[in-house]
């Protein structure tokens, strides 16, 4: 399938990346970056600098001493955890309710923060060990398609339910029979757009593929952590759990059992409290 052009539009109409994220964003991919180019990047957007400071001291980044400077920090949290959390503050600017999925305003940028916290997790408890860094940038924007389905697409969350009912598919199914795309085939085109890595954008484009074709592990990575923070009830909507997973397979090829699984889940459900701390959004 491909994007319906009224949904290339509104993906051309997107403000860009602000200067500071799109310079973060070519550095991702490079190994041996130097904490001092970072710094110089970061250290003249104020509202970065401040929200990486208070992230750093957070209960999920925080080391035995509290850091006020910069370069501790940028050294303290890494290039691509800086990346996600400027990230993070971005998606909330873009946020919207998203009546077409049952989701509040918030739900959508939680949604996408606790499936990045959960790449984390679950990095933790692989015996690979060999999950990238930037699947957790991948985790974060991965339902991003939905900001601009529900901006741009005229249809009724009820429509979506009626098929997924009627034709026992899936909810993305449904999307693709009623709207023509999904929303992983918009959120690749707004990572396109925004000049993310392939392997993130195909992440992002594939996350509901079943079966996968050509798995890797930042793609196996990004699907289970969708699951995770919808096993945790975050981002559940009308959508709910009605999706298709390699459950088994993505974890076979991480090398997660089922209670590493487990534990992701509880340790993502509990950095995602300190976030939402930080963040002043209520239980």
């Amino acid at each position: 399938m491909s994007v319906p052009e009224n949904l290339l539009h509104g993906i051309e109409r997107l403000e860009p990346l602000p200067f500071t994220l799109q310079r973060l964003v070519v550095y991702l991919d490079k190994p041996d970056v130097e904490t001092a180019e970072i710094v110089q990047i970061i250290e003249l957007d104020g509202a970065v600098t401040a929200n990486i400071l208070r992230m750093a001291n957070s209960v999920r980044f925080g080391g035995r001493f509290e850091t006020t400077n910069l370069r501790d920090a940028v050294v303290r949290l890494g290039t691509s955890a800086l990346l996600e959390i400027a990230l993070g503050a971005q998606m909330r600017t873009l946020k919207a309710a998203a009546p077409l999925y049952d989701l509040t305003e918030d739900d959508l940028w939680l949604h996408g923060a606790a499936a990045s916290l959960a790449v984390k997790a679950m990095s933790k408890e692989t015996r690979n060990g060999h999950i990238p860094q930037s699947a957790a940038i991948a985790a974060l924007l991965h339902d991003i398609g939905k900001l601009i389905m529900v901006r741009y697409m005229k249809a009724d969350v009820s429509a979506l339910v009626a098929i997924c009912r009627e034709k026992h598919v899936t909810f993305v199914e449904a999307e693709r029979e009623l709207l023509g795309c999904d929303h992983a085939e918009v959120g690749a085109a707004v990572a396109k757009k925004w000049n993310f890595p392939p392997e993130i954008t195909s992440a992002i484009e594939r996350h509901h593929q079943v079966p996968v074709e050509a798995p890797n592990p930042t793609l196996d990575a990004v699907m289970l952590a969708n699951l995770v923070a919808k096993t945790i009830g975050v981002g559940l909507g009308m959508e709910g759990l009605n999706l298709r997973i390699e459950y088994g397979g993505s974890r076979d090829r991480l090398g997660l059992s089922v209670e590493g699984f487990e534990r992701a889940c509880v340790q993502t459900a509990f950095w995602l409290k300190d976030v939402k701390k930080n963040y002043g959004i209520r239980e």
